[in-house]
């Protein structure tokens, strides 16, 4: 399954002679005349979201953690593979706008940077890249937690393919992001008995789902635990909208509950057929009547499309 890729462009610009748009950031002074790195970012095609456009668009003050290792060696990411200590450095979109700049760190006036990172003089190098920036990291592994799906941004995560072989003579880098986690989506319109404003107290849980993982940022695989509980769904005022980020799951059946919170209607249940694959976003249409659950359309998307079916739930 393709997966749409989210494209960071890294340039790394030369110290001196640096040319270009008066708007475009130009790097800073380099020590032993290195060349500083300069950060850009652009993100796939739109879709609907309940929070930020996170298919598609950064948000302001956006941080990607960025590594630089030795090339050729077959080490790969590790502390002893570090290359002038470019570990973990945080950069960030202060706008929003795909331009990152490194996280500013000094306190006092003339202090260095220590996110910055600067070409090695003689040397190939290798990069690793993930979103959100989290430290401290332990063994190159990130923690991750879905419970909470109320700020879906700080959860969804994503990882860079390994830009290979780079030199300060060779300083155009490009980071292919993909979603490591899956979305699943629902649009809810109101059926036979039921009106709008029924909508307006609806919550959605989806029952047994792995809340907790590790992803290995050296290999790029996830591990999840072994612990399992019901993920209550990030839902818009109105009801007519509501997602989760989920952790990939090869399970092909997991129950969703509808529940209008109306003390009248008892709680609708509807069980999704469907693995969870990483990068895959499920998109269904649901229509709420006051006796069932009609789910009227559905879609998987590389968030490559996929067509999905319609399914009948009582």
């Amino acid at each position: 399954m393709v997966k749409k890729k989210l494209v960071l462009y890294v340039a790394l610009a030369a110290l001196w002679g640096a040319c270009g748009n008066d708007n475009e950031s130009q790097p800073t002074a380099a020590p032993d005349g290195r060349t500083a790195l300069t950060v850009k970012g652009e993100i796939g095609t739109k879709g609907a979201s309940v929070s930020r456009a996170i298919d598609t668009d950064w948000g302001s003050n956006d941080k990607i953690g960025i590594f630089m290792v030795y090339s050729g060696n077959g080490v790969g990411l590790t502390l002893e593979n570090i290359c002038d200590g470019a570990d973990n450095k945080c950069y960030i979109t202060p706008n929003g706008n795909g331009k990152f700049e490194p996280s500013v760190t000094p306190e006092e006036p003339g202090e260095v940077n220590t996110n910055r990172i600067y070409f090695p003089i003689i040397g190939t190098v290798d990069f690793y890249a993930y979103y959100p920036f989290v430290t401290p990291l332990t063994d190159y592994t990130c923690s991750l937690n879905i419970a909470d799906q109320s700020n879906q941004e700080a959860i969804d995560f994503m990882y860079a393919d390994k830009a290979e072989g780079y030199t300060k003579n060779n300083p155009v880098v490009s980071f292919n992001f993909s979603h490591q986690l899956s979305k699943l989506v629902l649009t809810i319109t109101p059926g036979d008995g039921l009106t709008a404003a029924d909508l307006e107290n609806l919550s959605v849980t989806v029952g047994g789902q792995h809340t907790t993982a590790t992803f290995n940022l050296s290999d790029g695989t996830l591990t999840a635990g072994a612990e399992t509980t019901d993920i209550t769904l990030l839902t818009t005022k109105s009801g007519a909208l509501c997602e989760a980020i989920l952790l990939p799951d090869a399970t092909t059946s997991r129950t969703l509950t509808f529940d209008l919170n109306n003390d009248n209607d008892l709680p609708f249940t509807w069980e999704m057929d469907k693995a969870l694959a990483a990068g895959s976003k499920y998109t269904y249409d649901v229509k709420l009547h006051h006796t069932k659950i009609e789910i009227t359309g559905a879609t998987i998307t590389e968030w490559t499309p996929v067509n999905g079916g319609g399914v009948d739930a009582h």
